[in-house]
C-alpha cells in the first residue's frame, strides 16, 4: 500500500486526477497500490504530468484548495511514491520516467 506522511497528498492526488478525468489513476490511487510494471510506470509518468498541470495552473493563476502551495504537495507526494515503488520493487520503472 502506497502511504502517504499527510492524508492531505492522497487528496491532492486525486485532485489531479479528477481535474484530468484521467480513469486508471483513479483506480490505482483508490487500489492503493500498483499490480504490475505498467502500472509503475503509469504512476509515475502520472505523478511527473501532475507536477506539469501544477506548474501550468500557477503561471494562469489558478489556484489549488491547499494554501500550503503546490511545490510543498507536489514534494511531499514524491517522497511518498517514489518510496513506495521502490519497496515494492518497482524503482527501475520510477527512475526511467523520472530521467525523461
Amino acid at each position: 500500500m502506497i502511504r502517504y506522511k499527510f492524508k492531505e497528498e492522497l487528496e491532492y492526488l486525486l485532485y489531479f486526477a479528477n481535474k484530468s478525468k484521467n480513469e486508471k489513476i483513479l483506480e490505482i490511487l483508490k487500489c492503493g497500490e500498483v499490480r504490475s510494471s505498467e502500472e509503475a510506470t503509469y504512476l509515475s509518468e502520472f505523478f511527473w504530468n501532475m507536477v506539469d498541470l501544477s506548474i501550468e495552473d500557477e503561471q494562469s493563476g489558478v489556484e489549488i484548495p491547499w494554501e500550503e502551495g503546490a511545490e510543498f504537495w507536489n514534494e511531499k507526494v514524491m517522497n511518498s511514491i517514489s518510496g513506495y515503488l521502490e519497496r515494492s520493487g518497482y524503482e527501475k520503472e520510477w527512475d526511467e520516467v523520472s530521467d525523461r
